[in-house]
């Protein structure tokens, strides 16, 4: 779909539902997967669980808490936990790691809750500038055995003209069932993230490696790296306490013209990040391929993730090993694959979630062909990450109107937290 017809179709959409004033019958009729959407958690701006008033004030006179520069971007459940990241794009965001209450019941049909959120796993883990500390949150992963591998930039204030480097990006395991004590910390060399550039985005976890959980990789979308080369996908294997990086020039990098650019909410927004969104296939197919694309780019690719755990010394090697599976219907951010092989992505330019059958894909259909989940021009701008309830078979993901950053009206709704049911697991578990 090109912008004009995006356009078009957006404002006779607005039209069309305020002339009914439907919206949330829209969305019903508009799915296409086993459940309704259902929209738990609504903010027009994010406040936290403060030790006091006083701690709120102060934070707030000191330019630590600045509420305009607060969204969430990244979304886990652990049993009775949903976990938030919050970005420290700019200044001003007091606590990159939270979580709220996950105690929905099935068929939940209240109105949605704006709960302040709590830092995890403590305040004292989210110092600004205690390299030791959590720094920037952006994406996260909890795995079958209850830990959360945290996904820490390291880096603050990126998208500032002053931004601050001092810390590097690392991995940081937590036991969710150990009273969430870190487990191990790694830190990123510079040549395989560097600690000026990187913007490590993503990840997902590869399970397959055995029980026990000591041999299991995490492979990571770098959507920035360095000037010379751009995006790329970190691995880091647990086993060995090493990492290394893939890069490909073509599949990995913002597309140039129409792919880097697209109406989000009716705004015409640029995509400038690279290899952003990662998925895995599920542990029922081996695990064994990892999907990825650039924000800006329609296009969808994958690699076989023997490459990426034993990578070849000449570079062209990976280009000639990347599949382009084809163009989906818009640029998406986030992606997800569940037991049952189906992927799911954000639909940027149609403000909605695109949902990819696990057979149709293996079929080497086109992703162009995915079925539209749920599309929502009001509470589906910019659908950002995904994860998984799973005990309960849900699908759950955000939507947090990123194309307006630090022009959100406070006014009015702005991120979102949904589930909607799936009858599947996450792709770390078996069908």
């Amino acid at each position: 779909m090109d912008h004009c017809t995006t356009l078009t179709w957006s404002l006779a959409l607005v039209l069309a539902l305020a002339t009914t004033g439907s919206w949330r019958n829209f969305v019903e009729t508009a799915e296409t997967g086993k459940g309704s959407l259902e929209e738990l958690y609504g903010w027009k701006v994010l406040d936290y669980a403060w030790p006091s008033e006083e701690s709120r004030d102060g934070a707030i006179a000191r330019g630590d808490y600045i509420p305009k520069n607060n969204i969430i971007v990244g979304i886990k459940a652990w049993k009775e936990r949903l976990f938030i990241s919050v970005p420290r794009w700019h200044p001003g965001v007091p606590s990159t790691l939270n979580w709220v209450p996950y105690n929905f019941s099935e068929g939940f049909g209240g109105s949605p809750r704006s709960t302040p959120l709590n830092p995890f796993p403590s305040w004292e883990m989210q110092e600004a500038g205690n390299c030791s500390a959590i720094q920037f949150v952006q994406s996260m992963e909890i795995d079958p055995l209850g830990r959360m591998w945290v996904l820490d930039v390291g880096r603050r204030k990126i998208f500032t003209d002053t931004p601050d480097n001092r810390c590097p990006p690392k991995l940081v395991l937590l036991d969710l069932k150990q009273d969430n004590r870190v487990l191990h910390t790694f830190v990123f060399p510079d040549d395989v993230a560097s600690h000026t550039h990187s913007f490590l985005n993503d990840l997902v976890v590869d399970v397959s490696g055995g029980g026990d959980g000591s041999d299991w990789y995490a492979y990571i979308s770098d959507a920035r790296g360095p000037p010379d080369s751009g995006g790329g996908i970190v691995v880091y294997h647990l086993g060995t306490d090493r990492a290394w990086r893939v890069y490909d020039k073509a599949s990995m990098n913002v597309e140039t013209g129409a792919g880097s650019e697209a109406v989000v909410g009716g705004k015409m927004t640029k995509l400038r990040a690279n290899v952003d969104g990662i998925g895995l296939a599920p542990l029922a197919e081996g695990a064994d391929q990892v999907f990825y694309a650039p924000l800006g780019s329609f296009n969808l690719y994958s690699l076989p993730t023997s490459l990426l755990r034993n990578p070849p010394a000449d570079p062209s090697e990976v280009t000639r090993a990347v599949v382009n599976l084809g163009r989906r219907t818009s640029q998406g951010d986030g992606m997800a694959l569940d037991s049952t092989g189906a992927m799911y992505f954000g639909l940027l330019g149609q403000d909605g979630i695109g949902r990819w059958p696990g057979e149709a894909r293996i079929k080497q259909g086109n992703p162009s062909e995915a079925e539209a989940l749920a599309l929502d021009p009001i509470r589906l701008q910019w659908v950002d990450s995904f994860g998984f309830d799973n005990i309960n078979k849900y699908l759950l993901t955000l939507s947090n109107r990123i194309q307006i950053l630090l022009e959100h009206n406070a006014d009015e709704v702005n991120f979102r937290l949904f589930r909607i049911k799936i009858n599947a697991k996450s792709y770390m578990y078996p069908n």
